[in-house]
């Protein structure tokens, strides 16, 4: 036994002993480790216990981060020296688009930063990040039992809620606690007890993702001549690889996010109205349409995945209706979960754990429970108001728009430049208390929320015209980048305004349409599956009436 093992094994009660703790935290990842190690740290005297179905974690999607997560690990976690040694860095995201007339990498079209970013991000094995941070919360001081699973839980309140524990011996526990925390992820524990969880119908996606090992490297001899004049060469400084590279096209994207031991993580996400992979099994859904992507294939020429590694969610999204109440909250995507695209689901976890670590730090602290309870009240309809308002401004119909280059690259401007200036600037240059503060969360935010929900709808309504008229990824070749790299400074007005100017063309463009029609692209476009388009795909036909 090595001395982590030791120190997790640590307070393991004998069968049948009974054991009380101020928090009980379900779920030893990233979202229920970082949440017993803030709350350590803020509150040395209080009794944590952290309770892990797994005797090891599993690789797991959640590999990207992106400024906020990066913010909370590295300045509230204080995993600086982590990510640096054991993680790679991340350069932003980056953007691949083609159509008839692309058949490599290099007549694609690019939207990207064309120098490193200025903040810091990195590319993450969850795998190695989770048994980083439970490790870390036990050695601040939490009780671990591992492997352990809650088998029941019964609510009563800061008075006393009762969790029945199971070890892997088959013994259980019967464990006594002021606080619940579920951080059980998409099984959402204590939202499927009380009926909270509803499916977001109105936006029905579907990922499927594995490994690779040997997935071709874009910064090097198989992609960039030897001449390093070459105008593809020198149209980013940065390195592409380490970005989370988007591959795009109507009604899907695919992710390429590089791995610290080599191993490249590949995934498909799909709006199920607008495209179904085909194939028996999942890994081949996935391989058949990767197949059928240019730039896909061409990067995996020598890959092979990793046996047994695939994994697959039939629908993504989700609200919850509550976060937290007398005595029980809930962290990460036990609380809801929207899309992966741009890569929220850390910075949702962020969010929550630093908001909810404050609400059971003021309860424990003797807060009076008529007040608290108002804290409830407020926090939960100000969360809510953040995931929902979140959803219609950003992902709602976001599947539409992905695989044209003009529309695409339009609201990924647009998106991004607005995240820096309500969330990223704030938070880096003003206080950590912002990361309380989601975005929308606080009263008046339909100020902003609004003008994003309508350009968002503008663009869904240019793409579908333009997927009627033929002309979807009229220019997804040959485009390249010519924006800087992230930065908290001026920068970001820079995008929004080349955004504002992308999307004032983009409507002009469209305008022109109602009177001189345009000539569809000529052959077939290959942004589906060739045998999806040769039969009309699906979706299309509403498209065709949008």
């Amino acid at each position: 036994m090595n001395g982590t093992e030791k120190v997790l094994m640590e307070g393991r009660p004998a069968a049948g002993e009974t054991g009380n703790y101020d928090v009980v935290v379900v779920g030893g990842a990233i979202s229920g480790a970082a949440t017993a190690v803030l709350l350590r740290r803020r509150m040395p005297d209080v009794r944590v216990l952290v309770v892990e179905k797994s005797a090891a974690f599993d690789w797991k999607v959640g590999e990207s981060t992106v400024e906020i997560s990066a913010y909370f690990l590295t300045r509230e976690l204080k995993l600086y020296d982590h990510l640096s040694r054991e993680q790679l860095p991340k350069q932003a995201f980056r953007y691949w688009f083609h159509n008839e007339r692309v058949s490599c990498l290099r007549e694609a079209s690019e939207t990207g930063p064309t120098q490193l970013a200025r903040t810091p991000s990195f590319q993450i094995d969850r795998q190695k990040l989770d048994e980083h941070v439970i490790g870390l919360a036990a050695k601040e001081g939490a009780t671990v039992w591992r492997p352990a699973k809650v088998v029941d839980v019964a609510l009563n309140g800061e008075a006393g809620n009762t969790l029945v524990v199971e070890k892997a011996d088959g013994t259980r526990a019967t464990v006594s606690c002021k606080w619940v925390v579920d951080a059980t992820g998409r099984q959402a524990m204590l939202a499927r007890k009380r009926g909270g969880l509803t499916p977001i119908e109105s936006h029905p996606t579907s990922a499927i993702w594995v490994r690779y090992r040997g997935v071709l490297d874009m910064d090097g001899p198989e992609f960039l001549n030897k001449d390093a004049s070459d105008p593809f060469h020198r149209a980013v400084l940065t390195s592409r690889r380490l970005a989370t590279n988007h591959f795009t096209g109507w009604g899907y994207w695919i992710w390429f996010i590089p791995l610290r031991g080599g191993e490249t993580s590949v995934g498909l996400v799909w709006d199920t109205r607008l495209v179904q992979p085909e194939g028996a099994t999942p890994l081949e859904k996935l391989t058949r349409f990767l197949d059928t992507n240019p730039l896909t294939k061409e990067l995996l020429t020598k890959a092979e995945p990793i046996a047994d590694d695939c994994r697959m969610y039939g629908h993504l999204p989700y609200f919850v209706d509550k976060f937290v109440g007398p005595g029980w909250t809930c962290v990460g995507d036990a609380g809801g979960f929207l899309d992966p695209f741009y890569s929220p689901g850390l910075d949702q976890m962020a969010f929550s754990v630093y908001s909810r670590v404050g609400l059971i730090q003021k309860a424990l602290g003797g807060a009076p429970a008529d007040e608290m309870a108002k804290e409830y009240e407020l926090h939960n309809t100000r969360y809510a108001r953040f995931f929902r308002y979140f959803y219609e401004a950003i992902f709602r119909d976001k599947y539409h728009v992905m695989g044209d280059y003009d529309t695409m690259t339009t609201t990924f401007l647009m998106d991004t430049a607005l995240y820096y200036l309500v969330a990223v600037h704030p938070l880096y240059k003003w206080s950590s208390e912002r990361l309380a503060l989601p975005p929308y969360y606080q009263d008046g935010s339909e100020i902003a929320f609004y003008p994003m929900r309508f350009y968002s709808r503008r663009l869904v309504a240019i793409a579908k015209r333009k997927k009627a008229l033929g002309i979807y990824g009229n220019h997804n070749a040959g485009r390249r980048p010519g924006f800087v790299g992230f930065s908290v400074r001026s920068s970001i007005l820079v995008m929004l305004a080349h955004g504002l100017v992308r999307w004032a063309k983009a409507e002009a463009a469209n305008a022109l349409t109602y009177v001189w029609r345009p000539k569809p692209i000529e052959g077939p476009q290959p942004l589906l599956p060739p045998r999806l388009a040769e039969a009309g795909g699906p979706g299309l036909e509403a498209a065709a009436r949008g």
